[in-house]
């Protein structure tokens, strides 16, 4: 038989949705001998004080004031949630989640994607929708969604 997830994509915004999912995927690279990737998307709005302005909004102030650190802590973090013995990469992409996650799998060739249901992006669900549907119905391979 063939192993079906040798290289496995999980997507994370800090939130317990998030961590939810890389558990499920440490099981996964466990039980199929397969290594993790973990993925943050710093969010272009981000970068725009326009964010501020939207009631509601859940993304951290210092996403907006030091991106490049608050990338590092989510990516450390998340890190630290992977019990030793699987093989984990982190990576950083610049861009609108739903299709940097997407585009990042194909590049790169995963073979499944775990993702949490819902994340710390308020404006983003408000104004683009679920970053997990889509992914759901636009990645390359199998997208297991974690509630």
């Amino acid at each position: 038989m063939e192993v079906p997830y040798k290289k496995i994509l999980v997507p994370v915004d800090g939130s317990s949705h998030a961590l939810r999912a890389l558990s499920h995927a440490a099981t996964l690279a466990r039980y199929f001998a397969a290594e993790i990737s973990i993925l943050y998307v710093s969010v272009l709005s981000q970068q725009v004080p326009l964010y501020d302005q939207v009631k509601g909004a859940k993304i951290p102030p210092n996403a907006s004031t030091d991106p490049a650190n608050y990338a590092k802590t989510i990516l450390a973090e998340a890190s630290k949630q992977v019990p030793a013995g699987i093989y984990v990469q982190t990576h950083n992409e610049l861009g609108e989640p739903r299709t940097a996650i997407t585009d990042f799998a194909t590049q790169n060739g995963y073979d499944i994607i775990v993702i949490g249901c819902r994340g710390l992006g308020a404006i983003s669900g408000l104004l683009l929708g679920s970053v997990s549907t889509y992914v759901l119905h636009h990645a390359p391979c199998p997208v297991l969604v974690i509630k």
